[in-house]
């Protein structure tokens, strides 16, 4: 909506605000499909081989890999199923994006097999070595980053070693795991046959990469994970998933959403949650009861949070 104007009245929302959203960034081509979202037109959103710059070959090369997702908003049940299904199918990333009055619900299938390269925020950790004993286990010594005091570093983190000089067998180890002696001691494995340390060198945090399986919608919608601050916002967060679909299936029922701030409506909502809802645990009624009175309307800060985590998920 922040793209389209008065005089956008009656156009296609896609066409109407794709020239406003390919000026965001020059770089990315923006095209509109007004077809159906078949599976044919789907599979282009396939991983696919890429070849090398001059390479005929086509191997795989993972700095030229087309990684792609497919986002749905307001759609039908029906739709993200299918759509769901048949991106989960063909290894396709599916993110499911929607936003009723007050709530949004947010759903992301990457597929079974998906890799994390960056698990955690922020920059690796890193600190300057004063000293690595010979021994068995070895203990290193170091300072921690400019203007901080400790090197910050935790049990089990993977770490390197760049810049020794002496013991310069550590600059060519692999990563190894680290038990914290105290802020300025960290415990590695056995140097014991190491050449004497002499000076220099840093010590670096090593992130592993993660793989992470992920179910299908189908799958998910009868038993979700739902991702909670607290567990004192559980019921709650379960009570908004069984109202979405319940949403689902009033509108399929009456062919509308629940008219606002309309008893019967937002009753009848409630009959549907409870049904559809009910390996998840007690309803926390009132909730259902509010989401379904304002569920017809549309917030612009609702949707732009909601798209903005879209958005974060789709750049993973």
């Amino acid at each position: 909506q922040f793209l389209l104007g008065e005089s956008d009245v009656g156009r296609n929302r896609a066409e109407a605000s794709r020239r406003l959203l390919a000026e965001l960034n020059p770089d990315v081509e923006v095209t509109v499909h007004a077809g159906e979202l078949s599976e044919d037109f789907l599979a282009a959103f396939q991983v696919s081989p890429a070849p090398r710059p001059g390479d005929a070959t086509g191997r795989w090369h993972p700095l030229t890999a087309l990684a792609q997702v497919v986002v749905l908003t307001e759609s039908p049940l029906e739709e993200q199923l299918r759509v769901g299904d048949i991106c989960h199918a063909n290894g396709i990333c599916f993110i499911v994006a929607d936003a009723k009055g007050l709530a949004g619900q947010l759903f992301c299938d990457f597929g079974e097999r998906f890799v994390v390269h960056d698990p955690a925020e922020g920059e690796p950790l890193c600190a300057t070595v004063q000293h690595i004993s010979q021994g068995n286990p070895g203990i290193v010594t170091c300072t921690g980053a400019e203007g901080s005091r400790g090197h910050h570093f935790g049990d089990g983190d993977l770490v390197t070693f760049s810049g020794v000089e002496g013991m310069t067998e550590l600059n060519d180890c692999e990563p190894c795991p680290v038990r914290v002696l105290d802020a300025f001691r960290l415990e590695i494995g056995d140097t014991s046959t190491f050449s004497p340390y002499r000076c220099g060198g840093w010590v670096s945090q090593v992130r592993p990469h993660q793989e992470h399986s992920y179910e299908p919608l189908r799958q998910a919608l009868a038993m979700p994970k739902i991702r909670v601050g607290s567990p004192m916002e559980l019921p709650r967060c379960r009570s908004l998933h069984a109202a979405f679909r319940a949403l689902h299936a009033f509108r399929e029922e009456r062919g509308r959403l629940p008219w606002p701030r309309a008893p019967e409506d937002a009753e009848r909502v409630l009959e549907l949650a409870r049904s559809l809802g009910a390996q998840l645990g007690p309803l926390e009624e009132d909730v259902v009861r509010a989401f379904a009175s304002v569920s017809a309307g549309d917030l612009c800060p609702v949707a732009s949070f909601i798209g903005a985590l879209a958005a974060q998920e789709a750049l993973k």
